[in-house]
């Protein structure tokens, strides 16, 4: 089999894994607090941002943001998925029906995106932060919720879940994606048929500063420079006083 049919075959496959994911009491929660709160952040969303919501679902990440004051024509979604896409359209948002890691968006498009519960979907995680490095410009931010590994309901057995890994792999590609990054977590406990299951999300808040848009190699040069061109991407973007201690390649 050559590796153009066996790449299309695999990306059959994978797109036949797709489902939509059900309306939910936590994520409807989730969104009513956490997005009040990441709007009011200095490096959250502002109002003038051109704002992308990658894994959009039926766009109720996009409808917080709409009641938060932002406005509609700012917003772009994109999902997979016929029921989601006519959801969100419905609603008058503009929805792309695309695989977030092979997309048709513009380069250097984007001011800020939204990644909540989508990037564990990947089949190729790299590639896809590479994506997200191509579409948005230099200092755009991006917001990326995640569950994490070895979760009480094993969530990396799940269908259409390859890359629920830890802050470790995450943030290591972040880095070599272009990205410096800051993380934490939700320590939450979701109930399932009256049973508790522990269930911690891993939230990131990363930053895009290297241009990585050639597809340069990330070898031991590029590991070894990280830390200068990290600082330059934050001078670039007019944060002159940044030092050395500010932006640690150890993210532990």
């Amino acid at each position: 089999m050559k590796n153009e049919e066996k790449f299309k075959k695999f990306t059959e496959m994978v797109s036949q894994e797709i489902y939509s994911e059900p309306d939910s009491e936590l994520h409807t929660k989730l969104i009513n607090e956490i997005f009040p709160a990441l709007v009011k952040r200095p490096d959250g969303p502002k109002k003038t941002d051109k704002i992308i919501d990658i894994g959009c679902g039926p766009g109720l990440v996009m409808d917080k943001l709409v009641e938060l004051g932002h406005p509609k024509e700012n917003l772009v979604g994109l999902t997979k998925g016929k029921s989601d896409t006519e959801r969100a359209t419905a609603k008058g948002y503009r929805v792309v029906d695309e695989d977030m890691t092979f997309t048709s968006f513009e380069d250097n498009e984007f001011d800020f995106a939204i990644v909540r519960h989508c990037l564990e979907h990947s089949t190729m995680p790299y590639l896809t932060l590479l994506e997200f490095n191509r579409i948005l410009k230099k200092g755009a931010r991006v917001y990326i919720e995640m569950p994490q590994p070895g979760g009480d309901r094993k969530l990396e057995h799940m269908v259409n879940h390859y890359s629920v890994m830890n802050v470790v792999q995450w943030g290591s590609l972040l880095l070599r994606a272009g990205f410096d990054y800051t993380t934490g977590v939700y320590d939450l406990t979701v109930n399932i048929k009256e049973k508790p299951y522990k269930e911690p999300y891993d939230w990131y808040m990363a930053i895009k500063l290297i241009e990585r848009q050639d597809f340069s190699p990330a070898d031991s040069k590029y590991m070894a420079d990280l830390q200068k061109n990290l600082i330059q991407g934050r001078k670039d973007i007019g944060d002159i006083d940044v030092k050395a201690e500010e932006i640690p390649i150890d993210k532990k």
